[in-house]
């Protein structure tokens, strides 16, 4: 059963203009202590092709908070939130980063 590790930038909502340069498509370095794990997801009968997709669609709130869905194993508290632009899942010792479009391979500095 894949397990992904849900990141949240927290640099996101306290720089404009790093949130603005990351909507525009910009790529830049991330560390380690920018990024809080929330939470894990434990995925069932999903391709290696449809992780990353099936991570974001269950990261956002939708019909209920995502963090109540089964699938999620909640390690933190009181900052969960959707996952946007700038956030990063962790999977087979891989990191990405939601980009505008998709997911860009980053590799976090420690």
């Amino acid at each position: 059963m894949p397990t992904i590790s849900v990141y949240l930038n927290t640099k996101l909502f306290s720089d404009d203009k790093y949130t603005f340069a990351l909507n525009e498509g910009k790529t830049f370095t991330i560390r380690f202590d920018e990024l809080s794990l929330i939470a894990k997801l434990h995925l069932e009968n999903i391709g290696e092709d449809e992780i990353l997709g099936a991570a974001y669609s269950l990261t956002q709130t939708k019909e209920r908070d995502w963090y109540k869905n089964p699938e999620v194993e909640l390690l933190e508290t009181g900052k969960q939130r959707s996952t946007s632009v700038g956030d990063v899942f962790g999977y087979n010792d891989k990191f990405w980063m939601i980009s505008p479009l998709g997911f860009t391979e980053i590799h976090p500095q420690r």
